[in-house]
C-alpha cells in the first residue's frame, strides 16, 4: 500500500500532460482534467466520481470509452482498481491508443510489488505487440531497470544502451535517467578494459576484432555475476514524465493476443462452470475474460483451443466484439482464483460478470 501510495502520487502529478500527447483531432475531453484537478486538490471521491458518470454515460464501444478506462485507472485509489482497469485497456481495446501505456503501468505496479518477472512480460509485449510505439524508450529503460535489479547486468545494459537509442533528443529528463543508469555500466567497462601500458598483441596472434569483441563481452559477463551488487536506486529528482509516459498519439496496427496456448502445459486449472439443474433459472455470476476480436473466426479459433486444453471457454458476442471468456463462477472470490491460476500458465485476462444465459 505504501509502494502504491509513493507511485501513484509521482504519477498524479503529470495526468494532466496526458493532453499534450493527444492529435488535435482527439483533444483530451475537459472532464478528465477537471476530475484530475479535483484529485490533486485533495478531493479525490469527486474526481473519481466524475470520471465514473463519463464510464457509465458512455458506450463500450465509443473511442472515448478506453480513454475514460484509462483516467480511472491514473486517478484509482488503490493498486487494485488501476490494476483491474489497464487490464480491461489491454485485454479488450488493444488497438487503443492508451494500450500500450496500460501494459508500462502494468509493469510499474508489478515492480512496485516486488514481481520482476511479471514486470517483464508486461515491458516485453511493448516492443511485440507495438514495434512502433512512442513508449519503447521507456520501456527500454524499465527493462534494464528490472533487469539491474535482478543483478543481470550484462542485459540491463543492453537494454539501457537501447533505450537511449530510442529516446528523442526532446526527451531530456528520460535520456538524463538512461544516462544515470548507465554509469553502472561504463564502470563495468573499465573495470575489465586491460591498462594502456600492457604489452601489444604480437601480429602473429592478435585475435580478429569480433573475437576480441566477444572475449571482453564474456569477461565482462563473469566479472559482474561475482562482483556487482543489487542496482542502487534511481536518482532523487524523479520526473513525473518519467514515471508516468504519455498515451501515444495513434493506435498501433496489431491483434488481441495472450500467449501461444501450444506452449503452455495442457493441465486445466479453471474451475468447471456452475451446474445449474434443469427448470431452474441460471445466475449470471462471474468469469475471466482473456481476449476480445473483431471477428467470429478468430474468437472461435482461441476458444477450441482453450477448451482441447481443458477451459470451459465459450464467446459472448455483441455488435462490437468477440469475448472469449473462461469459466462461470458464483461469486467474484472464485473468479479471481480461477484467474490466479490462469495467470499461472502465462496467460492474461480480467474478472468479468457473466450474462445471463
Amino acid at each position: 500500500m505504501v509502494r502504491w501510495a509513493y507511485l501513484n502520487g509521482a504519477l498524479l502529478s503529470c495526468v494532466a500532460s496526458l493532453a499534450v500527447a493527444q492529435t488535435p483531432a482527439r483533444a483530451t475531453d475537459p472532464v478528465f482534467v477537471r476530475a484530475q484537478g479535483l484529485v490533486s486538490d485533495g478531493n479525490g471521491a469527486a474526481g473519481r466520481a466524475l470520471i465514473d458518470s463519463v464510464i457509465k454515460a458512455t458506450s463500450p464501444t465509443a473511442r472515448l470509452y478506453p480513454e475514460a478506462l484509462f483516467w480511472r485507472a491514473s486517478l484509482a485509489s488503490n493498486a487494485a482498481d488501476a490494476e483491474s482497469d489497464y487490464k480491461h485497456i489491454v485485454v479488450d481495446y488493444p488497438l487503443a491508443p492508451q494500450a500500450e501505456d496500460a501494459l508500462l503501468r502494468l509493469a510499474q505496479l508489478e515492480l512496485a510489488r516486488g514481481d520482476r518477472e511479471g514486470a517483464l512480460i508486461h515491458l516485453q509485449r511493448i516492443p511485440r505487440d507495438y514495434p512502433r510505439s512512442k513508449s519503447l524508450a521507456r520501456a527500454s529503460y524499465w527493462t534494464a531497470r528490472v533487469l539491474f535489479e535482478k543483478n543481470d547486468i550484462p542485459n540491463a545494459c543492453a537494454a539501457n544502451a537501447s533505450a537511449l537509442a530510442q529516446a528523442g533528443e526532446a526527451e531530456i529528463e528520460l535520456r538524463n535517467q538512461i544516462q544515470y543508469q548507465g554509469q553502472r555500466c561504463s564502470s563495468i567497462a573499465a573495470a575489465v578494459v586491460p591498462p594502456t601500458n600492457s604489452p601489444a598483441t604480437p601480429p602473429s596472434t592478435a585475435a580478429p576484432a569480433e573475437s576480441q569483441a566477444a572475449t571482453a563481452k564474456a569477461t565482462v559477463a563473469d566479472t559482474v555475476s561475482t562482483t556487482i551488487s543489487p542496482p542502487s536506486p534511481p536518482p532523487t529528482k524523479v520526473t513525473a514524465q518519467d514515471q508516468r509516459p504519455k498515451p501515444p498519439v495513434q493506435a498501433n496496427d496489431t491483434k488481441p493476443s495472450i500467449v501461444d496456448p501450444a506452449k503452455s502445459p495442457a493441465n486445466p486449472v479453471a474451475k468447471p462452470p456452475v451446474k445449474v439443474s434443469a427448470g431452474t433459472s441460471r445466475p449470471a455470476g462471474y468469469s475471466v475474460q482473456v481476449a476480445a476480436y473483431k471477428t467470429r473466426a478468430e474468437a472461435d479459433k482461441l476458444t477450441a483451443s482453450l477448451t482441447k486444453r481443458g477451459y470451459p471457454a465459450r464467446v459472448d458476442a455483441d455488435a462490437a466484439y468477440f469475448r472469449v471468456r473462461i469459466g462461470r463462477y458464483s461469486t467474484s472470490k472464485d473468479a479471481e482464483d480461477a484467474l490466479k491460476r490462469i495467470k499461472a500458465k502465462q496467460m492474461d485476462g480480467f474478472v468479468v460478470r457473466a450474462p445471463e444465459r
